[in-house]
């Protein structure tokens, strides 16, 4: 218990060590972007009250409702993200693409059971949909004088009270504290005791960054490789009362999979003699789980050419594990190079491991679609304009500890209330529309997703622009959609930890990011 207490306190102010559990998890597990068929996306998301597009189901079930013939699509996306970092005033570029399945959806469609009764139909729809996508690479470096992350390796040592090194930081499994931090710094000499004239442990350590006139001035550098996805597996059921109501309830089953390998890299450049060379550190990080959450929908026509819709999201709640291990490498003058990692802390060589649930916000989303009259004459041009408004209070997510221990109980509250500190309610906007001829349609599409951030400098604010191209004709149908996204986002690599030697906390990284994604969507009505 005391050496998780003990490396909780260290952690709080290296920001760039790994901290399983932390409120990026429950923002990252809550937020999304518009997702589904290509013709959903080609026009924005904008599908709470399009009837007669299958993955509006994951949106608003009363959709499913629509359909009196069943349908059957899938949907490939090919997804580029792209980003460019600006820190210490140097700005780098990274970017990763990817294949995926994005979503494929059956709906099987009813027809009235009893002549003459209101109940014009009940259809049902199951499917997977990736609502997040995780794959992306960051990269960003700059130089630096008075400070390093190696320090806070060794502030965090003096303040947890050390008093035999060898065993402590990392030589014996059963003593070890800070085994992600510290201990990988003490084993590899990134840092090291200061001793007394007899050579005993005087209590305190220094870091190898450290020149001899006690200046720094290095060169950093962070890489980030996310992998992984939210995919939700869905169930839905819709009923048409007399073509004005629509009805429709869905049982969701979010799936998590996420992998982050965390890089961070320091070089000396300092003039004035300095032990170190290099030292790189690397943390993976690997959360999967499993969660459900429940939608409601209605959709009411008061005109054949108006749909108006109103939709509730119940919270998510994702039963989640984290496993995560910490590798670093060092070369020093004096020592040369070496490594050592978190497992090698163990008795059995395994990652840390950590079980925890997250509940996600709830959703409120007002739907509108305004369908261009059809006409007899098939050459004329028909087609809709949709739009949605989505309310989300990310301020609502909650943390909750496997263990009901004294720690997890004061992390728990900890991470909570930071939760609450940190974010706010935010509004999302979709818009779209389609005008078709014929066979072919054509699409427009935009969307506006609201900073979860109290912070406004933390910006947040995400925006995507999109269009597509339909065919449809005997029953086939084939839909190609291109998204592009962009967003602004600030990463603090780590905040210094309280120290009498003027070393400071780097200013924040600014990531920008833009993505491109191309679909396809095959589908059949049957």
């Amino acid at each position: 218990m005391m050496k998780r207490m003990v490396l909780a306190i260290a952690m709080t102010g290296a920001c760039f060590s790994l901290q399983a559990q932390n409120i990026d998890d429950a923002l990252r597990f809550s937020s999304g972007a518009p997702s589904g068929t290509a013709r959903a996306q080609a026009v924005g998301g904008a599908q709470g009250a399009l009837g007669g597009e299958a993955s509006s189901m994951y949106i608003n079930p009363a959709t499913v409702g629509f359909f009196r013939t069943s349908d059957f699509s899938f949907t490939v996306g090919v997804p580029s993200i792209s980003s460019t970092g600006t820190y210490q005033g140097v700005s780098s570029s990274d970017s990763r693409t990817n294949l995926n399945i994005s979503n494929a959806t059956i709906i099987w469609g009813g027809k009235r059971k009893k002549p003459g009764s209101k109940w014009q139909n009940f259809s049902g729809g199951i499917g997977v949909n990736r609502t997040s996508n995780y794959n992306q690479r960051t990269y960003y470096t700059g130089d630096i004088h008075n400070s390093s992350l190696s320090l806070n390796y060794y502030l965090a040592a003096d303040a947890a009270g050390i008093t035999n090194p060898n065993a402590q930081l990392g030589g014996d499994p059963d003593q070890t504290i800070l085994a992600h931090s510290s201990a990988l710094a003490y084993q590899t000499y990134l840092i090291n005791p200061v001793t007394n004239t007899d050579g005993s442990f005087a209590g305190t350590f220094y870091s190898a960054a450290e020149a001899t006139d006690n200046s720094v001035y290095v060169r950093q550098e962070s890489t980030s490789f996310e992998r992984g996805a939210n995919t939700e597996f869905a169930g839905s059921f819709g009923a048409n009362y007399n073509d004005k109501f629509y009805i429709g309830g869905g049982i969701g089953v979010p799936n998590v999979q996420y992998r982050r390998d965390l890089t961070w890299k320091e070089t000396n450049l300092n003039t004035v003699a300095t032990d170190l060379n290099y030292f790189t550190t690397t943390e993976v990080l690997r959360t999967y789980g499993t969660g459900i959450n429940a939608k409601l929908g209605i959709i009411y026509r008061p005109v054949k050419t108006l749909n108006l819709g109103a939709t509730i999201h119940t919270p998510s709640w994702i039963w989640l594990t984290d496993e995560y291990h910490t590798d670093m490498t060092t070369s020093t003058k004096s020592n040369g190079v070496h490594s050592f990692s978190s497992l090698d802390s163990r008795y059995d060589g395994l990652d840390d491991e950590s079980k925890y649930t997250v509940r996600t916000p709830w959703k409120g989303i007002l739907s509108a679609t305004y369908l261009f009259a059809p006409s007899a004459d098939t050459r004329k041009p028909t087609g809709f304009i949709s739009v949605d408004y989505e309310y989300v209070d990310y301020a609502s997510m909650h943390m909750r500890f496997k263990n009901n221990d004294g720690y997890d109980r004061e992390t728990e509250t900890d991470r909570n209330n930071s939760i609450k500190d940190t974010y706010q309610a935010a509004s999302n906007f979709r818009v779209g529309g389609e005008l078709k001829l014929h066979t072919i349609a054509l699409r427009l599409g935009y969307s506006y997703y609201g900073s979860p951030y109290k912070i406004s400098s933390l910006d947040g604010v995400r925006s995507y622009y999109s269009s597509g191209i339909g065919y449809r004709n005997n029953g086939f149908y084939m839909d190609l959609a291109f998204i592009y996204g962009s967003s602004t986002s600030y990463n603090q690599p780590y905040t210094m930890l309280a120290n009498n030697m003027n070393y400071v906390t780097p200013d924040a990284a600014k990531i920008e990011k833009t993505s491109y994604t191309g679909l396809a969507t095959f589908g059949w009505k049957f």
